[in-house]
């Protein structure tokens, strides 16, 4: 068992990464593309979605067996609420990723500098003036988009399947998610992912949509991945179905008495 300042320093180090290499894929996208039109194409959503895809994968495998590769709230929050981890462990945890999603922040903004504020820093948002129907989409997409997510995880790193591919799992699960969801709201998936480019943006000066972030990003993410994780133990959960007395009796007195009629 790792202690606890080991899991925290690693859920730290694991969202700082996730934010360098997922939101900095944007950016360098962003970069690459320069005046083109339209500014990200299918192609390049592809790239950026396998982006988050491989870092993950590669976060599971490298920092899985200490912490549990959480680096992202609603995973730990939909494990506390299902009982699979203590609550007097969630705080660390999710200070931890927050933290590690504003080191990973500040890590685009040094390496991109001034182009990293101009691009928006990898930040997950849509139109300041959206109606309130798009709105509702995009609470809709962010709780399904990271229900489904909680659900694959989940899955994977059940005792009864095959554990050693709980990081390929997991990351093509992001990809797949990311694909669908992105043109929505940028498909955050993660509390902290969406925070850390935020409070980095604002800090350097640029535009932020801190409006969107409570309703949209935090609270449909937690929701949907405790959704899901009650969903999975629902299903996956084998349950005993009782067989009624008599007809429990009945059955075994005609083996019994079909026995003694044997030769």
């Amino acid at each position: 068992m790792y202690s606890l300042p080991q899991r925290a320093l690693a859920e730290c180090f694991g969202t700082a990464a996730l934010v360098l290499v997922g939101p900095g894929s944007v950016i360098a996208t962003l970069t690459l593309a320069g005046k083109a039109v339209p500014v990200m194409t299918e192609s390049d959503l592809l790239g950026i979605s396998f982006a988050f895809g491989f870092i993950i994968m590669a976060l599971v495998y490298a920092i899985g067996k200490v912490s549990g590769c959480h680096i992202n709230p609603a995973v730990t929050f939909a494990l506390a609420v299902t009982k699979r981890m203590p609550w007097k462990d969630v705080p660390v945890y999710l200070i931890s990723q927050y933290i590690g999603a504003v080191i990973g922040a500040f890590g685009v903004w040094g390496v991109f500098g001034a182009n990293a504020v101009t691009l928006g820093m990898g930040q997950t948002h849509f139109a300041a003036d959206a109606s309130t129907s798009y709105y509702f989409q995009a609470v809709l997409a962010e709780a399904l988009g990271t229900g489904l997510l909680i659900f694959a995880i989940l899955g994977v790193v059940d005792s009864r399947s095959p554990g050693m591919l709980a990081g390929i799992v997991i990351g093509g699960s992001v990809v797949a998610i990311i694909l669908v969801f992105s043109p929505v709201t940028g498909a955050s998936l993660n509390p902290a992912r969406a925070f850390g480019p935020e409070l980095v943006q604002a800090i350097a000066g640029g535009a932020t949509f801190w409006t969107e972030y409570v309703p949209v990003y935090l609270v449909p993410g937690l929701v949907g991945a405790a959704g899901a994780a009650f969903l999975y133990d629902f299903l996956a959960n084998p349950k005993l179905v009782e067989e009624p007395v008599i007809e429990a009796v009945s059955h075994g007195d005609a083996i019994t008495a079909d026995s003694r009629q044997l030769p």
